[in-house]
């Protein structure tokens, strides 16, 4: 069976394959998350975000965000395009960005009469993350048009 290159839309919409194993899925995201939560503890305990500004959890989301475009746009053109999504993207960057913290962080702005403030960083988070994806993704495309060697190992 032959497989084609899959095209710059399909790279972007889906890495994981179906046909791994359920197990070993599940302790590639386990791996993958434990080791993002645990990087984006140790950011945060070194950089609380305890001012006017949850600047800390904004930027590891943003970072986040990029590398989850990198890892996308990587990972969808190898035969490790799976186990990269799965380890990298689903769980190193779904237990580094933070969803949970960002909301609580939105909700405190709120309750503190900072309105204004909670709706710009609820703004400027969501926008700054899609955007963060788009950027990581056209990286490795403009890198791979180059012809660097942006591609997953075997």
């Amino acid at each position: 069976m032959t497989q084609t290159a899959p095209t710059r839309q399909s790279a972007r919409i889906a890495f994981t394959s179906t046909r791994r194993a359920p197990a070993g899925r599940i302790a590639c995201v386990a791996l993958g998350g434990a080791v993002g939560a645990g990087a984006r503890w140790a950011i945060t305990t070194a950089w609380p975000s305890g001012g006017a500004f949850p600047w800390t959890t904004l930027a590891v989301n943003v970072a986040g965000s990029f590398l989850l475009g990198v890892v996308l746009a990587v990972g969808a053109r190898r035969s490790v395009g799976w186990l990269l999504g799965e380890l990298g993207g689903v769980g190193f960057c779904g237990g580094f960005t933070t969803f949970s913290t960002y909301a609580v962080e939105v909700a405190r702005l709120v309750g503190r009469d900072r309105t204004a403030v909670a709706m710009t960083y609820a703004t400027v988070s969501a926008v700054a993350a899609i955007a963060a994806v788009v950027l990581g993704a056209a990286v490795v495309h403009r890198a791979r048009d180059a012809g660097l060697p942006v591609e997953a190992a075997p």
